[in-house]
């Protein structure tokens, strides 16, 4: 947050940075973004100047409004992401942030502490490694095993 000179909180992170109400229209204001086109569908395509999806344009632009959706799908400015399995010094480094802080809904912000992963890789990580494995318990999931014979 000092680094960045982020808000105390989300509230006010969003009310200093322009507000806004919610909308089903581009959060940015132009009707078709920018530099994104068509695909054959009629649905929006990726980002023509950068390559990225309309999710993660919009999540760019929101670094300081709403910095959780902007680590969602963003690293810290500068930083590599990476793709591929986990080391064992990034599972530490996942146990112990959920130790500190707990896991949740913000994964944005707690990818933050994960260098090198954004937050959908945090989110997917925990429901597919952490929790299978019981590293953590949390009654919002119940982790079901099927058996197939053949």
């Amino acid at each position: 947050m000092a680094k960045y000179e982020f808000e105390a909180n989300a509230k006010d992170s969003w009310d200093k940075n322009g507000g806004g109400t919610f909308s089903f229209k581009n959060p940015l204001g132009e009707p078709e973004g920018p530099s994104a086109t068509k695909s054959k569908s009629g649905g929006r395509k990726r980002n023509v100047l950068n390559g990225w999806s309309s999710a993660k344009f919009v999540a760019s632009k929101l670094f300081k409004k709403n910095p959780n959706a902007y680590f969602y799908r963003h690293n810290e400015p500068g930083t590599e992401q990476w793709t591929g399995d986990w080391t064992e010094e990034e599972k530490q480094l996942f146990l112990n942030t959920a130790r500190d802080f707990g896991c949740g809904d913000k994964w944005g912000l707690f990818a933050s502490y994960i260098p090198n992963r954004v937050g959908y890789q945090c989110s997917n990580y925990y429901r597919q490694v952490i929790l299978p494995e019981g590293l953590v318990v949390d009654p919002n999931y119940r982790v079901s095993f099927i058996i197939c014979h053949y």
